[in-house]
C-alpha cells in the first residue's frame, strides 16, 4: 500500500509538471528532462509511468477531460431551473480555462499536438498506437450536455414558445469553443464578465422578459 500510494503521488506530480509544461510552451518544445526536474523525480521514474512525450501529452489530456466531465455531470444533476446550470455551467467552465493549468494544458495540446497519427515515441523510437483520449470525448460531449439542459428548460416552460432548442444549442456551443480557443490563445480568459455579456445577449431570444430578472448571469 505504500507503495502503491507513494507510486500514485508520483504519477500525479509528473501529470501536474507535465500540463504546467505543455501549457506554457506547447507540446514539440516540451523536455522530458525539463518535466522530470520540475516534478522533482528522475527520468527513470518519468518513463516507469509514461512511456513516452506523447503517452505523457495523452495523460494530461484525459485528465483535462475527467474535469470537464465531471463539470458537466455536475451541471446535469444540479438542482434549480435547467436554463440557470447552463449558465453556471459555463462560467465554471470559463474559470476552469482561466485558473486550470490541467485543462488549460488539454486545450493547448488539443489545438497543436501531439501528432494523432497514433505512432508513440519512446525512449527505444515508435510503438504501439495511440486510442482517443478522454478529453476528445469530453469536448464533444459538450453539444450534448447544452441540449440536454435546453432541452429540460423547455419542458418546465423556462423558454419562449417556438425557440429552436437545436440551433440555440448549436449557437451556445459555437461560443463555448469560441472560448476554448480564446483561452488557448491568452491567459485569464474568457473573463467572467465576457461570459455575462453573453448571457445578457442570449437570454432575450430564449426567455421571456418578465422571467430573465430571476437568472444569475
Amino acid at each position: 500500500m505504500v507503495k502503491q500510494e507513494r507510486a500514485g503521488r508520483t504519477r500525479q506530480a509528473v501529470l501536474l509538471a507535465a500540463a504546467e509544461t505543455f501549457a506554457r510552451v506547447g507540446f514539440e518544445a516540451a523536455s522530458l528532462v525539463d518535466i522530470s526536474r520540475r516534478a522533482g523525480v528522475s527520468k527513470g521514474a518519468l518513463y516507469f509511468h509514461f512511456v513516452s512525450k506523447q503517452a505523457l501529452a495523452d495523460g494530461v489530456r484525459r485528465a483535462s477531460g475527467r474535469e470537464v466531465g465531471s463539470a458537466a455531470l455536475r451541471a446535469l444533476r444540479a438542482d434549480g431551473p435547467a436554463l440557470q446550470g447552463l449558465i453556471d455551467f459555463s462560467h465554471e467552465l470559463a474559470r476552469m480555462l482561466r485558473e486550470d493549468v490541467v485543462v488549460r494544458a488539454g486545450v493547448r495540446l488539443g489545438r497543436q499536438g501531439p501528432r494523432r497519427d497514433g505512432a508513440q515515441e519512446g525512449p527505444d523510437g515508435p510503438s504501439r498506437r495511440s486510442a482517443p483520449v478522454a478529453s476528445d470525448v469530453a469536448w464533444r460531449s459538450l453539444t450534448a450536455v447544452v441540449h440536454r439542459l435546453l432541452d429540460r428548460a423547455a419542458e418546465a416552460g423556462e423558454l419562449l414558445p417556438g425557440v429552436d432548442r437545436r440551433a440555440a444549442a448549436e449557437l451556445l456551443t459555437a461560443v463555448a469553443a469560441g472560448q476554448v480557443l480564446l483561452a488557448g490563445e491568452e491567459t485569464g480568459r474568457p473573463g467572467a464578465e465576457a461570459v455575462s455579456r453573453l448571457w445578457t445577449a442570449a437570454l432575450p431570444a430564449l426567455v421571456a422578459a418578465e422571467r430573465r430578472a430571476g437568472y444569475r448571469v
